[in-house]
């Protein structure tokens, strides 16, 4: 019983550098996209903000978590330039892929009010991102 305990301590251990267990950030191979409060263990309602620049206009957002699996989230986004007159909305997905690597899956749906106009409606956008400490 001794044994067994230990090898399961062990593979425990083992797994604890793979995932973040506090809060990090998510940044693009480009650096123009960032996720913040980025955690493994995140529940259905967590919130997580981000900045990303699109077409030299830098957008500020947040991500509402809809559901959580093995290594990866999906949820609601929604976002508005610094200017206030660009803005889109959609869904996200942002899977762990190995070591530090994600990927993060942009559907743009459109925009959230008639006030502001989204220029990547319809479009999808996929991330390769990687974990900053």
């Amino acid at each position: 019983m001794a044994i067994l305990q230990r090898l399961v301590g062990a593979v425990v251990l083992s797994l604890v550098p793979v995932f973040p267990v506090a809060a990090e950030t998510l940044i693009s191979d480009s650096g123009m996209t960032e996720i913040y409060d980025y955690q493994y263990t995140h529940f259905p309602g967590d919130i997580l903000s981000y900045t990303t620049e699109v077409n030299g206009r830098v957008y500020d957002g947040a991500i509402t978590v809809r559901a959580v699996g093995n290594g990866w989230i999906r949820g609601w986004f929604t976002d508005r330039d610094r200017a206030g007159n660009f803005g889109c909305s959609g869904d996200v997905t942002i899977q762990w892929v190995r070591g530090n690597r994600y990927i993060s899956v942009w559907r743009i749906g459109g925009t959230y009010t008639p006030r502001l106009r989204c220029p990547q409606a319809g479009t999808t956008a996929r991330l390769n991102m990687r974990l900053y400490p």
